[in-house]
């Protein structure tokens, strides 16, 4: 977004506060009014199609699920006040709330879950549709049961947070996956109000069949040019909370008075992803980072811990695999396995395999004279991916690695990335409570579509498809992190760290807001929509 929509932005902000104000309302409608600063752009508000975090905060606010999360990220009933399984946990009956209607008013019943799950599945939505697997059969023995039966245990059965949709707006589509869902009607706790350039307006839904105990009436999701004009504005007053601040506003956010500086552990992670796809599948892929000693060579040059500190501000960890730490299902390599930073290691490791500098270009070359040299690809806007990708590349030239870096903004990234196009890239992820959803990256099956890198592994398909039908926490953890460790193994990420979500809110403004999970995680984009349902107005 250039400056001048910037501009826009705000001017229709200011019609937006006004017109809330006619008619009575005045300063107090304002005061109940969160307007919320975005980092990056709302996608689309079709849940088929999103894929972005902050598109599945407005869904989750817009829509509802059968089953959401409490603060504590544990199961909490919604749509489905009650639930239970059969003895041979091959059928779920959930019993529906009465009573609920969709924002235009019509009645809610079991036949829009019923819909909505077999549509997801169909349409292959991007974000949900893998919480669906294994389910064959939707019954519905009344307007307020359903049955779901599955083909094996289903362990993430109480962990899917796919949106219902209402069938008598959605089963008419020629297109459902394509549909703009300009007027997105759901029966969640905020109704969709307004959209202009740059905003996103949602108002409290009054006829909600849960209580709403916060003050907020109306949120406003208005996107910003980068996170420095973001934190210039909430420091001014303009915004109530952001959430994709960087380093460089730490310190000015925690010297605010009136602002409360959040550095949320958020279950996703940074990465390069390294191409190894099989010349079957893109011939031009480059050679020699099939070769898993040059991955690890990559990965040795990299100063994870420098990284976190002079790129991310030490809002982080350094990384090592796909699920976080403190998570249960997370795998820390052991101190044989783990790659740290070690240039030198590099080097011998890649003399040992016959790669040298015989022209003494300080670069090493295979024995058939190709170089090792690779283009790194950085979004050219995210300043901490940048920086790390030229500290990258300066570990890697010790070690006779030559990286060139390449920016470029994450539309033209996505384009390269799908087609196989790229050396290596730096990009993030953002995980779920469920660990289908991240593990999922790496299987075979998604090959272009969430398996951008082309790494198969016939264990770690095994893995994947049996930790999905166990019903056993304590083996269901074993599998998921014998399959981080696989892939680990493997080398073709580097997970260099886990990043903070660097939040902030008005708590001059707002008060009742709490991290989730508590002590540790983000206000926003925690996967609830408790915040915006509990806060309360400070004056």
């Amino acid at each position: 977004m250039n400056a001048k929509k910037a501009i826009a932005v705000l001017l229709t902000l200011a019609m937006l506060f006004s017109a809330a104000g006619c008619g009575g309302g005045g300063a107090a409608e304002e005061s109940r009014t969160f307007t919320f600063a975005l980092s990056e752009e709302v996608d689309t508000l079709n849940p088929l199609s999103s894929w972005m975090a902050v598109s599945f905060e407005l869904l989750l606010l817009i829509y509802d699920p059968l089953v959401r999360y409490d603060t504590e990220l544990e199961r909490l009933p919604c749509l489905a006040e009650s639930w239970e399984v059969s003895d041979d946990q091959l059928t779920w009956t959930f019993h529906l709330a009465e009573g609920v209607t969709w924002h235009d008013g019509e009645p809610f019943t079991s036949a829009d879950v019923k819909f909505s799950y077999e549509l997801f599945t169909a349409q292959e939505a991007y974000m949900y549709a893998g919480y669906n697997e294994g389910i064959t059969e939707i019954s519905c023995p009344d307007d307020y049961t359903v049955v779901m039966t599955t083909d094996a245990p289903k362990a993430n059965m109480l962990m899917n947070t796919s949106p219902i949709v209402p069938k008598h707006i959605w089963e008419g589509l020629e297109d459902p996956y394509n549909y703009g869902n300009e007027q997105p009607i759901g029966t969640g706790p905020f109704k969709f109000d307004s959209e202009g350039e740059g905003f996103i307006k949602l108002t409290k839904n009054p006829d909600y069949f849960q209580e709403i105990p916060g003050d907020i009436e109306n949120i406003v999701f208005v996107l910003y040019e980068n996170a420095d004009t973001a934190a210039q504005a909430l420091l001014l007053g303009e915004v109530d909370g952001t959430s994709g601040l960087t380093a460089a506003q730490i310190e000015q956010m925690d010297s605010a008075e009136e602002v409360d500086l959040v550095l949320a552990d958020i279950p996703g992670f940074s990465y390069i992803a390294i191409n190894t796809w099989p010349e079957s599948e893109v011939p031009d892929a480059h050679p020699l980072l099939k070769d898993k000693t040059v991955r690890y060579a990559l990965e040795y040059c990299t100063d994870k811990q420098k990284i976190v500190s002079m790129a991310y501000g030490d809002a982080g960890d350094a990384g090592t695999t796909i699920i976080n730490p403190g998570d249960k299902y997370h795998y820390e390599p052991t101190a044989e396995e783990l790659r740290t930073y070690d240039p030198d290691k590099a080097a011998a490791l890649l003399e040992a395999a016959g790669y040298k500098d015989t022209d003494g270009d300080g670069i090493r070359e295979a024995a058939d004279g190709t170089k090792l040299s690779f283009e790194l690809i950085a979004i050219a806007d995210n300043t901490p991916e940048v920086k790390t990708a030229q500290m990258m590349a300066a570990g890697c030239a010790l070690a006779g690695i030559e990286l060139k870096l390449v920016t470029m903004d994450s539309g033209a990234l996505t384009d390269v990335i799908y087609e196989g196009g790229y050396d290596l890239y730096i990009w993030g992820w953002g995980a779920d409570v469920d660990p289908s959803v991240i593990t999922r990256i790496f299987v075979t099956d998604e090959w272009w579509n969430l398996n951008e890198t082309g790494f198969s592994n016939a264990r770690y398909d095994e893995l994947f498809y049996e930790q999905m039908t166990t019903m056993d926490e304590e083996a269901r953890i074993a599998m998921v992190q014998e399959m981080q460790k696989i892939a680990y193994e493997n080398g073709h990420y580097i997970v260099y760290i886990y990043d903070n979500y660097i939040q902030a809110i008005r708590s001059d403004r707002w008060t009742n807001y709490v991290q989730v999970p508590p002590g540790v995680g983000g206000l926003f984009l925690n996967m609830t929509a408790w915040n915006y349902m509990n806060m309360k107005a400070a004056q």
